[in-house]
């Protein structure tokens, strides 16, 4: 579970760094090609955080559950406060986030509302999330080149195309 905290650590970290590159009026930007600026994909990313220790605690994670349209989208400011508040939660040695079996709450469908609840593990839930991160992060990033932010190539990269990148020697 260690390596599984710290590896999450690294993906908020991610989000951190895009934070910070795109601070001010271009955090909530909108893309010329959609209507998701920086701010939104940040919001998306750190509500499903939220559900995740939320269900940490009452062993029922609800992804469904969103803030949308909240302060998170347009206040940088507040997203790196939400963003240090769960790294401070994954990363202690001794932190309360052990395995456990949870239930997953997700809707499944696009043409009606139709929910399904899954079992899982928090491990599994945290895999979802360092993938689900750097799938954001990787958008957020193309809307950050699109308004002239600089970000660091390396991020929105995913784990197994990094490794992939390593052993290139990229």
């Amino acid at each position: 579970m260690k390596q599984l905290r710290e590896a999450t650590v690294e993906a908020l970290l991610q989000v951190q760094q895009l934070v910070v590159a795109s601070g001010g009026e271009r955090y909530n930007q909108p893309s010329l090609h959609s209507e998701s600026g920086i701010g939104k994909h940040v919001r998306h990313i750190l509500d499903h955080f939220l559900a995740l220790q939320q269900g940490a605690v009452n062993g029922n994670i609800d992804y469904n559950s969103r803030h949308r349209d909240s302060e998170i989208e347009n206040d940088a400011e507040l997203a790196l406060q939400l963003i240090n508040e769960l790294i401070a939660w994954f990363l202690p040695p001794d932190s309360e986030l052990q395995e456990r079996a949870v239930k997953v709450e997700s809707e499944i469908s696009l043409k009606q509302q139709q929910n399904r609840l899954f079992d899982s593990s928090l491990s599994r839930e945290l895999c979802y999330l360092i993938n689900h991160t750097v799938h954001h992060v990787a958008y957020a990033k193309l809307v950050a080149k699109e308004l002239g932010i600089l970000v660091d190539d390396a991020i929105g990269i995913a784990p197994s195309t990094a490794s992939y990148l390593r052993q290139q020697g990229n």
